[in-house]
Protein backbone atom coordinates (compact mmCIF):
# COMPACT_ATOMS: atom_id res chain seq x y z
CA UNK A 1 0.00 0.00 0.00
CA UNK A 2 1.48 3.39 -0.43
CA UNK A 3 0.03 7.14 -0.27
CA UNK A 4 -0.73 9.01 -3.42
CA UNK A 5 1.35 11.96 -4.51
CA UNK A 6 -1.14 15.55 -3.82
CA UNK A 7 -0.72 16.20 -7.71
CA UNK A 8 -2.21 12.33 -8.27
CA UNK A 9 -5.04 12.48 -5.40
CA UNK A 10 -6.01 15.73 -7.21
CA UNK A 11 -6.74 14.30 -10.39
CA UNK A 12 -8.96 11.53 -8.76
CA UNK A 13 -10.97 14.45 -6.82
CA UNK A 14 -11.57 16.22 -10.34
CA UNK A 15 -12.34 12.85 -11.88
CA UNK A 16 -15.34 11.63 -9.14
CA UNK A 17 -16.31 15.21 -8.64
CA UNK A 18 -17.96 14.56 -12.38
CA UNK A 19 -20.32 12.28 -11.21
CA UNK A 20 -21.72 14.75 -8.77
CA UNK A 21 -19.17 13.10 -5.42
CA UNK A 22 -16.75 14.99 -3.13
CA UNK A 23 -13.84 12.95 -1.25
CA UNK A 24 -11.61 14.61 1.00
CA UNK A 25 -9.06 12.85 2.84
CA UNK A 26 -5.68 10.66 2.59
CA UNK A 27 -5.58 8.69 -0.53
CA UNK A 28 -3.68 5.08 -0.50
CA UNK A 29 -3.25 3.00 -3.14
CA UNK A 30 -3.81 -1.10 -2.98
CA UNK A 31 -2.88 -2.75 -6.36
CA UNK A 32 -5.07 -5.45 -7.40
CA UNK A 33 -3.61 -6.49 -11.07
CA UNK A 34 -5.78 -4.70 -13.49
CA UNK A 35 -7.13 -2.24 -11.17
CA UNK A 36 -6.38 -0.47 -7.90
CA UNK A 37 -8.27 0.46 -5.12
CA UNK A 38 -7.85 4.06 -3.86
CA UNK A 39 -9.03 4.30 0.09
CA UNK A 40 -9.82 7.18 1.40
CA UNK A 41 -9.34 7.52 4.96
CA UNK A 42 -8.83 3.53 4.90
CA UNK A 43 -12.52 3.12 3.57
CA UNK A 44 -12.15 1.66 -0.58
CA UNK A 45 -14.06 3.86 -2.36
CA UNK A 46 -12.23 4.52 -5.36
CA UNK A 47 -11.66 2.15 -8.08
CA UNK A 48 -8.50 2.98 -11.03
CA UNK A 49 -9.34 1.16 -14.06
CA UNK A 50 -7.72 1.80 -17.56
CA UNK A 51 -6.51 5.25 -15.99
CA UNK A 52 -9.47 6.39 -14.89
CA UNK A 53 -11.34 6.48 -11.36
CA UNK A 54 -14.63 5.34 -10.29
CA UNK A 55 -16.01 4.26 -7.27
CA UNK A 56 -16.21 0.84 -5.92
CA UNK A 57 -19.45 -1.18 -5.61
CA UNK A 58 -18.40 0.30 -1.40
CA UNK A 59 -18.28 3.99 -2.85
CA UNK A 60 -21.37 3.49 -4.88
CA UNK A 61 -23.18 2.46 -1.94
CA UNK A 62 -22.25 4.54 0.80
CA UNK A 63 -22.50 8.00 -2.10
CA UNK A 64 -25.54 6.39 -4.20
CA UNK A 65 -24.99 9.01 -7.49
CA UNK A 66 -27.57 9.50 -9.79
CA UNK A 67 -25.75 9.14 -12.62
CA UNK A 68 -25.06 6.01 -14.70
CA UNK A 69 -27.22 3.33 -13.18
CA UNK A 70 -28.07 0.46 -15.18
CA UNK A 71 -30.92 -2.04 -13.69
CA UNK A 72 -31.28 -6.01 -14.17
CA UNK A 73 -33.63 -8.20 -13.51
CA UNK A 74 -33.22 -11.13 -11.13
CA UNK A 75 -32.49 -13.31 -13.62
CA UNK A 76 -29.19 -12.17 -14.12
CA UNK A 77 -28.27 -11.66 -10.27
CA UNK A 78 -26.04 -14.75 -10.37
CA UNK A 79 -24.54 -14.40 -13.41
CA UNK A 80 -23.40 -10.76 -12.85
CA UNK A 81 -21.72 -12.05 -9.12
CA UNK A 82 -20.02 -15.08 -10.77
CA UNK A 83 -18.58 -12.36 -12.71
CA UNK A 84 -20.10 -12.44 -16.23
CA UNK A 85 -20.44 -9.04 -18.01
CA UNK A 86 -23.77 -7.46 -18.54
CA UNK A 87 -26.07 -9.00 -21.25
CA UNK A 88 -28.81 -6.90 -22.57
CA UNK A 89 -31.15 -9.03 -22.73
CA UNK A 90 -30.96 -8.92 -18.39
CA UNK A 91 -31.81 -5.60 -18.34
CA UNK A 92 -35.30 -3.09 -17.37
CA UNK A 93 -33.19 0.11 -17.54
CA UNK A 94 -30.45 2.29 -18.26
CA UNK A 95 -29.61 5.53 -17.80
CA UNK A 96 -29.79 7.34 -21.33
CA UNK A 97 -26.99 10.09 -20.75
CA UNK A 98 -24.55 6.60 -20.46
CA UNK A 99 -22.05 7.04 -22.85
CA UNK A 100 -20.13 4.35 -24.64
CA UNK A 101 -16.79 3.76 -22.22
CA UNK A 102 -18.39 5.54 -19.21
CA UNK A 103 -18.17 3.57 -15.95
CA UNK A 104 -21.59 2.47 -14.41
CA UNK A 105 -22.92 0.46 -11.51
CA UNK A 106 -25.36 -2.16 -11.62
CA UNK A 107 -28.40 -2.70 -9.44
CA UNK A 108 -30.86 -5.69 -9.42
CA UNK A 109 -34.76 -4.48 -10.10
CA UNK A 110 -36.81 -3.38 -7.06
CA UNK A 111 -33.66 -3.21 -4.68
CA UNK A 112 -31.13 -0.19 -4.64
CA UNK A 113 -28.00 -2.27 -3.71
CA UNK A 114 -25.37 -1.99 -5.99
CA UNK A 115 -24.15 -5.82 -7.28
CA UNK A 116 -21.80 -3.91 -9.86
CA UNK A 117 -19.69 -1.20 -11.30
CA UNK A 118 -18.33 -1.74 -15.11
CA UNK A 119 -17.46 0.09 -17.95
CA UNK A 120 -20.65 0.47 -20.70
CA UNK A 121 -19.93 -1.36 -24.01
CA UNK A 122 -22.97 1.04 -25.71
CA UNK A 123 -24.77 4.10 -25.00
CA UNK A 124 -27.53 3.79 -22.57
CA UNK A 125 -30.41 3.76 -25.13
CA UNK A 126 -28.60 0.72 -26.64
CA UNK A 127 -28.42 -1.25 -23.81
CA UNK A 128 -31.68 -2.81 -23.99
CA UNK A 129 -31.97 -5.49 -26.31
CA UNK A 130 -32.51 -9.04 -27.53
CA UNK A 131 -28.53 -9.87 -27.87
CA UNK A 132 -25.31 -8.66 -26.46
CA UNK A 133 -23.22 -7.39 -23.98
CA UNK A 134 -23.68 -4.20 -22.86
CA UNK A 135 -21.47 -3.34 -19.72
CA UNK A 136 -17.71 -4.89 -19.31
CA UNK A 137 -18.19 -6.25 -15.29
CA UNK A 138 -14.81 -4.82 -13.50
CA UNK A 139 -15.53 -5.65 -9.90
CA UNK A 140 -18.84 -6.96 -8.11
CA UNK A 141 -19.65 -8.01 -4.49
CA UNK A 142 -17.74 -10.88 -3.56
CA UNK A 143 -15.12 -10.90 -5.57
CA UNK A 144 -11.70 -10.77 -4.74
CA UNK A 145 -11.47 -6.55 -4.17
CA UNK A 146 -14.81 -7.18 -1.94
CA UNK A 147 -13.47 -10.06 -0.25
CA UNK A 148 -9.89 -8.55 0.97
CA UNK A 149 -11.22 -5.50 2.28
CA UNK A 150 -14.99 -7.02 3.50
CA UNK A 151 -14.52 -10.91 4.77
Amino acid sequence: MKRLRKKEAKKVINEISKIGVEIKGNMDVVNFGDADVILVDNEPLILKYDDRYYLTVYGVIKFKPEKNKVVVDEGALKFIMNGADVMRPGIVYADENIKKDDFVYVVVEGKETPISVGVALVNGKEMIGERGKAVKNIHHLKDKIWKYFFR
